[in-house]
């Protein structure tokens, strides 16, 4: 057995010294160290050389930061440091998010650097509790500086309060932080401008924006100069509650105050919030400015504009911000090109997104999102067999996987294509492997079930839905609920809106209207007068389809003087009546023999704006002449359908024929056949019936 190798010699002193300074690294600058305490422990390894290590360490490796503060006990001349060091280590844990690090520095800090905590140091650790969200322990804390639960009592400064006041307002207490802030006068402290910007910011956060904009005012009168921090939070503030003309107001104060000027994060706070807003022209004229001031917009605020004109329709002015950025040489990234392939195949140029999507291939940037907004614009486009060839590249794509909004997109996608079983057969596989899906992916399914009158397959799917998790939503009720009338199951509509009220999903409008419709058309009057009674105990005001569907109902049920009465009811409700609803009333109002008040209706409608009579109008009541006999009403008005350019469909020629033919005037309406087949215009089993019957009461027809 060989004998055991000795321990090979450390490296000198003045060696190991050098590789600590020199050590680009410094947690194995730390090591060497560690080996100089370890094999030299009586040497005095100077102070200068530990600060520079600790001050290395709190910038790039603060969680090393606790091995240098153990070793500091083992040296033999131990070395003291002022409060300065004692900032470097507590601000380093407060950045870090590390407060359990910085708390135990604190109570060890007489002990490891030599120096006991003054309100710099106190404040530092208060900071690190705020940063980490530690809020009670932050109030636990301030609360003990007054009675020295550390050691000796402290009287907080201005950054204490300051401090705290970004506690109070991370946290949403903005009342405390306004009582806090009104009584720093009283307690010997004047407010700065971090004090004012932080609770401005705070205010305008949480939606109390009157609030900041009068610290603003506040502030001059205070001899107190607010600078860009403080006008990016107001700006915030506004763009965040739509208040486009209060920003501008801000914005104004900011160009013309001496003492502040706008700053690159104002530009970017302007441009996102006007592009949101849809104000293009504004935001184009903040960029001009923001160039001649010589801000140099980075890719951010690049992005910002490319993106807010895209969704402005100029994708060509996009294109001009882009080119640009490649001139400057900036680094592009990949939401500026997710703003310019949707924005381009939202203005229906999908070869131009395809050149952006191989772009972005070549750049090896592409994310989830990519795809997702490409195969978006693909099933909008209507380009099914593309949008699912790139389905397939994402699955063969290691640096992206699906997600939610993925399935979503392709689901909804192929429903809105008429590829129901397909989007069946992908939502199936993605819930029974595992795959997260949200309700949009559901609801996109269940409503193209519905629209092709499989109601059951829809609630198949619902009741999947919920065995998987997915919590439901009025979307997806309202439109099993549509299916379901829509296929005359109106018991299960019924069902289905018990089953929406017990889940705790509240009807919304939509609901209501379809229901009470679904009621009506199935005559199931009282049911559907509860219905509207309910809906409007809930606080839910009728809007004109509800109307809508009263009048039609109310008709139905032979009630026109009640019909009437949901009419002026809506007059006096000064409520916009468009087309339909008017065709509705004309309708029951022929059905009970009431033509010549339809007809009245016809002659009002034609002085309203808007309201134009339209084919169904015209057919409606020439129909009701011929019933009640009025043959030359009836022909005045086939005669304003052609005077008035509209095109006479088959309904309109059927009431025609019909009518001819049920007045004695047969020859007459079989000629007409020869015109609706040289229009062009398919006659319908309709058409048949009505000359067969015609024949067969008046004989042989003569022409």
């Amino acid at each position: 057995m060989p004998p055991a190798q000795p321990d090979p010699e450390p490296p000198p002193i003045h060696r190991l010294l050098e590789l600590i300074k020199s050590e680009p690294d410094p947690a194995a600058a730390l090591s060497h160290l560690e080996l100089l305490v370890s094999t030299r422990p009586a040497f005095p390894t100077p102070q200068p050389l530990i600060f520079h290590l600790l001050r290395r360490l709190a910038t790039a490796a603060p969680s090393h930061l606790p091995r240098l503060l153990g070793l500091l006990p083992r040296m033999r001349h131990r070395p003291r440091f002022s409060e300065s060091a004692a900032l470097v280590v507590l601000s380093a844990f407060s950045r870090a998010l590390m407060p359990n690090a910085a708390l135990a520095a604190f109570r060890d800090l007489p002990s490891l650097l030599g120096c006991n905590p003054g309100i710099r140091s106190h404040n530092a650790l208060l900071d690190a509790f705020v940063r980490a969200r530690r809020f009670s322990d932050a109030d636990a804390f301030f609360a003990s500086l007054s009675h020295g639960a550390f050691g000796r009592r402290i009287a907080p400064n201005l950054q204490t309060y300051n401090i705290i006041l970004r506690s109070l307002c991370a946290r949403g207490d903005v009342d405390r932080a306004v009582s806090l802030f009104g009584s720093l006068r009283r307690r010997g402290v004047d407010p700065d401008r971090v004090t004012y910007s932080t609770l401005m910011s705070g205010l305008a956060k949480h939606d109390r924006l009157d609030g900041a904009l009068d610290l603003l005012d506040e502030m001059p009168k205070c001899g107190v100069q607010a600078d860009a921090v403080c006008y990016n939070a107001l700006l915030g503030g506004c763009f965040k509650n739509g208040k486009f003309e209060k920003a501008m107001r801000v914005w104004e104060q900011l160009v013309r105050d001496p003492g502040a000027s706008p700053n690159l994060a104002t530009y970017k706070v302007m441009l996102d919030g006007l592009c949101k807003l849809g104000r293009f022209k504004e935001a184009g004229e903040v960029w001009s400015r923001m160039v001649a001031n010589n801000h140099r917009p980075d890719t951010v605020t690049h992005g910002i504009l490319i993106h807010g004109l895209c969704r402005s329709g100029d994708v060509d002015g996009a294109v001009r911000v882009y080119s640009e950025m490649v001139k400057d040489g900036l680094v592009l990234d990949v939401a500026v090109y997710n703003s310019l392939i949707k924005g381009f195949y939202e203005a229906g140029k999908t070869g131009e997104a395809w050149k952006f999507w191989d772009s972005t291939g070549l750049s090896g940037i592409r994310d989830i999102t990519t795809y997702n907004i490409m195969m978006k614009g693909l099933f909008d486009s209507g380009m099914v067999k593309e949008a699912t060839e790139l389905l397939a590249q994402l699955e063969n794509d290691a640096s992206c996987s699906h997600d939610k909004v993925t399935f979503g997109t392709v689901i909804h996608g192929l429903c809105q294509n008429g590829f129901a079983n397909k989007a069946f057969e992908i939502l199936e596989d993605a819930r029974t492997s595992g795959k997260e899906l949200d309700v949009f992916s559901y609801s996109s399914m269940i409503n193209r079930f519905c629209k092709d009158g499989r109601p059951d397959d829809a609630k198949m799917v619902y009741e999947n839905m919920v065995k998987d998790g997915c919590k439901s939503n009025s979307h997806v009720y309202n439109a099993l609920i549509n299916g379901f009338c829509r296929a005359c199951k109106i018991s299960d509509a019924v069902k289905v809106y018990a089953e929406m009220a017990d889940n705790g999903c509240s009807p919304t409008i939509i609901t209501y209207n379809t229901l009470i419709d679904g009621l009506f058309k199935a005559e199931k009057y009282q049911e559907a007068s509860s219905l509207t009674r309910e809906m409007i105990e809930r606080g839910l005001k009728p809007d004109i389809k509800t109307y809508g569907s009263l009048i039609r109902g109310l008709c139905r049920d032979k009630k026109i003087d009640s019909a009437l009465g949901i009419w002026n009811e809506i007059l006096d409700a000064g409520l916009q009546v468009d087309v339909m609803v008017h065709n509705i009333l004309i309708h029951g109002l022929c059905s009970a023999g009431k033509v010549d008040e339809a007809f009245r209706l016809y002659l009002e409608m034609k002085q309203k704006k808007n309201c134009s009579p339209n084919l169904v109008t015209y057919n409606t009541l020439m129909n009701g002449f011929y019933e009640i006999g009025c043959i030359d009403k009836a022909a005045s008005l086939w005669t304003t359908i052609l005077d008035n350019g509209l095109k006479p469909d088959i309904v309109t020629y059927n009431t025609r024929i019909k009518g001819l033919c049920s007045c004695n005037r047969t020859p007459e309406g079989v000629l007409l056949l020869d015109e609706v087949l040289a229009r062009g215009i398919i006659p319908t089993v309709i058409t048949w019936n009505i000359l067969v019957r015609a024949v067969i009461k008046y004989g042989p027809i003569q022409i």
